[in-house]
């Protein structure tokens, strides 16, 4: 810009209209007394520097519009710091406990050995510090992939115009002066006010509570004591109509952005989160009794060696030795607790879900609601839309019906003397604007059929905007899933003239003419619906357009009942638009069969035409085949099955029994409207399945909402489909579903995964801690090796675990049933196999004579302090159970990847993840500079080379136990049922036990009122 028009806008800025004050109020007297104080339409207009026909003239106009009013960059939820998430992590109760247990200990220490003393309780709280930062720095990256993928579901397209052309914008790209063009499904995103529209219902439920539609009118018909406002506000959804609104304000200063800035959010826990606290309660349980019978058993055999003291009982007792020895063991059941009690479990699904949305992102699903990752991995049917979805949404016009002769390109078409009829309803009776890419190709944007319309008409020679937009429509009645037809009124030098196109048989059935003038009789409309028949049997959408001649006034037309329009039309023609399958589809749809889904079509479109999509996808396989209840129309569907019933708050099917006839049949529902679909969706998930729907319209959204896992089209679909979804598809492709299936399957498998090895861990950590304290007066294990061992049980298995990308087999088995338990017969069999194998090796080696791992030969005995001998014995015995121990659970994280008996080898898939590999070699390494450097640090002794390769042998054996073990018949294994997986109330959430004594899971708990302009 010049120095002129900087100038300029630098004084402007300083006088900036405050115009979020005209929405504060939802009072239309008071907004429109706003409005005027700010010099009314024409004023604005002047103050915004736009037309209000061609909108702002130029890109520099722009940049200066954004400068002064701001841009429209959505409000985000501000990033957690990181040394918030520190001060979150040491909220862990048992930590608390565990870091003043270690500062009382490394005090007792220095008062005893000033030298040495203090190592102990700072080799502790240093692991606490190691633990707490790979938690923070885990929920840190967490966060951020949140945030990315927020920032893509705030990816909106919108029309505007600028300098007279309608352009498609980046939501974030609009000013405050752009004249926004608005239709049935859009989720606006601004505040402005209506300066042109027909038709036009607006939901503001979101912003005022109000249920009911709220009808507009263009500012330029207000009138006195007028009871319907112009104004519309950001968040609000359109339900009906079309319309162009000037926006006012966008940014933070829209009413939807006041109400994010005082907004707490909560990401409440999903279905598989809430379930595993049962299980994490039951082990907790389990870990808490473990760790008290071993605090009490080394305390009575603590007072069972004062016999051997010369002092009195009571003296011995409050030595400064026995007090350290005592604050050890209650170190060490605090320790066994944080180990055992599995916060694990809350974060393995937190990162497995997030890992999962990122690359299903990658895969074309855009997740917005994270329990549907997990429970597409249950899903047995999938209610799919035909148009986009299921075919290519490439949609052309192959064949033209008019007048009784059939015209197979549009060059035999335009010999026709009836064309200009045709191409005034298509050009003038559309929202559409498909984009002249040169070379005689177009980008379809918009309704995809109306774009094959408009297309073909341009091929012929004919430009849009010689039609639209233009003052010459006086009004329109835009398309909707009830009436399936769309009417513009037009006038043409002064003769009103009606345009309609819809759903070609309820077109034909209201006209009562041709458009040559003879009689619609019931031949002529015999030969029409024969020519409907044959478009439909090649898999051609048919659309009938008509017109109709009106006798009245513009000023009539403007206000005449919109049911006056559908009755007494001219029949132009029927247009064959082809819109071919997709090629992946009919693949996808024999794996989903194979993967025991049932993929059933809702479509709009006629019977016909439907079965004939069906066939080309592999839904039905021949559509000559006549079983009953497997294609059906929707009105025949609703009458059958009797529709909804209300009870309560809870709709049902009124003839239960006959739909689930019906459903187990039913393949195809042609004619449908939304509510058959919303009736469907409600019916299947009364039989308790779990039932996957894909919508792209604004009518969808009930049942997309009513779902178990609702998909709205990303190209195709409206903003409120797409807001009513949990997962939008990026590219309206039926593969991407099966894509979200393979993934939440994948889900499921991966927190199994983590659970295997985890319960495998535990078993064998507690068992030897009890046997320990109870035979051997000590704990195999310290607390550092503890904390160690819980690091890798916890923080790495959840990662190295829980980010395992899918296998394709997954789908070769049917869904996750609605109760199938987490913990299955497979799970139970190799836990159990591997912790007897891993507590045989153990018990060897703690109970053993000391000749056999040549742990004699290791020490310096010294004759003179047999008391010291025996200590630096059981160190080093020790450390070889130590090393043995963690050892032998690296190597369990290979089998634990094996949830099944299809291969016995141990190494089948084992390079498709490369986390897997430098976490397990990451714990490799970390062991062993323990074992060389850890020293008096972690009570360790020096362990010479035949017992490192004894230890690495019995790590090495638990590959073979695993094969061994995968030959016990399941079977045996398939009715156990240890643990409690009923689903808790979330108010029961924060009363569990592995609650009180642990750190909640910080998705479960994640709230924020603190917001940011991105």
């Amino acid at each position: 810009m010049s120095k002129i028009q900087l100038l300029e806008a630098s004084e402007l800025i300083q006088k900036v209209p405050d115009f979020k004050e005209i929405f504060k109020e939802h009072d239309i007297a008071t907004s429109y007394k706003k409005f005027q104080e700010f010099g009314g339409l024409e004023s604005i207009l002047r103050t915004c520097k736009t037309d209000p026909k061609r909108g702002l003239p130029d890109n520099e106009t722009v940049l200066q519009q954004r400068s002064i009013f701001g841009s429209n960059k959505p409000i985000v939820k501000k990033m957690t710091p990181v040394w918030k998430l520190i001060v979150d992590c040491l909220g862990d109760l048992m930590l608390q406990i565990l870091i003043v247990a270690a500062i009382v200990s490394m005090v007792l220490g220095l008062i005893e050995n000033p030298k040495t003393g203090w190592q102990e309780g700072s080799t502790i709280i240093l692991a606490i510090v190691l633990i707490i930062s790979i938690t923070a720095g885990n929920n840190y990256s967490k966060e951020r992939q949140f945030a990315k993928l927020q920032s893509k579901l705030d990816d909106i397209k919108v029309q505007v115009k600028r300098g007279g052309e309608i352009t498609q914008i980046n939501a974030i790209d609009i000013v405050v002066g752009d004249l926004l063009l608005f239709q049935i499904g859009d989720l606006l995103v601004v505040d402005g006010v209506m300066i042109d529209g027909d038709e036009v219902k607006i939901d503001e439920s979101a912003m005022t509570g109000e249920s009911d539609l709220m009808k507009k009118i263009p500012i330029t018909k207000i009138g006195d004591g007028q009871k319907v406002s112009p104004f519309i506000v950001s968040g609000t959804k359109v339900q009906d109509g079309q319309g162009v609104m000037l926006v006012l304000t966008n940014g933070q200063n829209t009413m939807s952005a006041q109400v994010r800035l005082l907004l707490e959010v909560e990401n409440p826990p999903t279905p598989l989160q809430i379930k595993l606290e049962g299980v994490a309660e039951d082990i907790g349980k389990i870990g808490t009794i473990c760790a008290i019978i071993t605090f009490l058993a080394l305390l009575v055999r603590l007072f069972i060696s004062f016999k051997d003291y010369k002092e009195p009982y009571w003296d011995a007792m409050f030595q400064n030795e026995t007090l350290s020895y005592v604050l050890g063991y209650f170190m060490i059941a605090i320790t066994i607790i944080v180990m055992a009690v599995p916060e694990g479990l809350p974060l393995a699904v937190t990162i497995t879900l997030a890992y999962s949305v990122n690359k299903m992102k990658d895969e074309q699903n855009l997740v917005r609601n994270l329990a549907s990752c997990e429970i597409m991995g249950g899903a047995n049917n999938i209610c799919s839309d035909k148009t986009g979805t299921l075919t290519q949404n490439e949609m052309a016009v192959t064949d033209v019906f008019v007048d009784g002769q059939l015209y197979r390109s549009f060059e035999q078409f335009q010999k026709s003397s009836h064309k200009e009829m045709f191409v005034n309803c298509s050009l003038f009776n559309s929202n559409s604007y498909p984009v002249d890419l040169g070379n005689g190709q177009y980008q379809q944007t918009g309704n995809k059929t109306e774009c094959a319309l408009l297309i073909y008409c341009f091929r012929m020679g004919y430009k849009l905007s010689n039609y639209r937009p233009t003052n010459k429509v006086v009004r329109v009645i835009p398309f909707n899933s009830s009436r399936k037809k769309m009417f513009t009124v037009v006038d043409q030098d002064g003769q009103i003239i009606l345009f309609a196109k819809g759903a070609s048989e309820m077109i034909v059935e209201k006209c009562v003419r041709t458009v040559s003038g003879q009689e619609m009789d019931l031949n002529q409309k015999n030969i029409i619906n024969n020519q409907i028949t044959e478009f439909a049997s090649k898999s051609l959408r048919t659309i009938g357009l008509a017109y109709k001649i009106l006798n009245i006034t513009r000023e009539q037309a403007e206000h005449i009942s919109e049911d006056s329009f559908d009755s007494d039309l001219t029949f132009i023609g029927i247009a064959g638009i082809k819109d071919p399958v997709r090629p992946s589809v009919p693949g996808a749809i024999a794996q989903c069969k194979k993967s025991g889904i049932m993929v059933r079509m809702v479509t709009g479109d006629n019977l016909i035409t439907a079965k004939s999509i069906a066939v080309d996808c592999g839904i039905l396989i021949s559509a000559d085949q006549n079983i009953q209840y497997e294609v059906m129309e929707g009105k025949e569907f609703r009458e059958l099955t009797g529709g909804l019933i209300k009870e309560g708050n809870e709709y049902k099917i009124v003839y239960m029994d006959k739909f689930s006839e019906i459903a187990q049949r039913l393949r195809v529902l042609a004619r449908a409207t939304p509510e058959d679909k919303f009736i469907l969706v409600t019916g299947l998930m009364q039989l308790d399945n779990v039932v996957a729907v894909t919508g792209d319209g604004t009518n969808d959204a009930p049942a997309l909402k009513k779902a178990s896992v609702g998909f709205a089209m990303g190209i195709a679909g409206t903003d409120v489909a797409r807001e009513a979804s949990d997962i939008i598809i990026m590219d309206d492709n039926f593969s991407s579903i099966v894509t979200a299936c393979l993934w939440g399957r994948n889900i499921y498998n991966c927190i199994r995964k983590f659970i295997q090895f985890q319960l495998t861990v535990n078993l064998v950590a507690l068992t030897t801690a009890v046997l320990g304290a109870m035979a051997l007066s000590y704990s195999p294990l310290n607390s550092i090796q503890m904390l160690w061992v819980n690091m890798i049980m916890d923080t790495f298995a959840s990662l190295a675990l829980a980010t395992e990308p899918p296998n394709r087999n997954l789908l070769d088995r049917k869904p996750y049933g609605k109760n199938e338990s987490i913990v299955n017969g497979y799970m139970y069999r190799t836990v159990l196999g591997q912790s007897i194998y891993q507590i045989g090796v153990l018990c060897v080696i703690l109970f053993s004579p000391r000749e056999w791992f040549d742990l004699d030969k290791n020490v310096d005995i010294n004759q003179n302090d047999l008391n010291q001998n025996d200590k630096k014995y059981d160190i080093l015995r020790k450390s070889m159970f130590f090393q043995t121990f963690v050892l032998m659970q690296i190597f369990n994280s290979i089998t634990a990847r094996k949830l099944d008996d299809k291969s016995l080898n141990p190494f089948a898939n084992l390079f498709n993840n490369s986390l897997f590999w430098i976490i397990f070699f990451i714990e490799l390494g970390v062991q062993y500079l323990m074992i060389f450097f850890g020293g008096d640090f972690a009570s360790i002794g020096d362990l010479d080379t035949k017992q490192h390769l004894i230890a690495a042998a019995f790590g090495v054996g638990i590959l073979i136990s695993g094969t061994l073990v995968r030959l016990v018949p399941v079977r045996w294994f398939a009715k156990l049922n240890i643990f409690d997986e009923q689903q808790l109330q979330k108010s029961e959430l924060d009363a569990t036990l592995s609650s009180k004594l642990r750190r909640q899971s910080s998705i479960r708990y994640q709230k924020s009122s603190s917001v940011i302009l991105a």
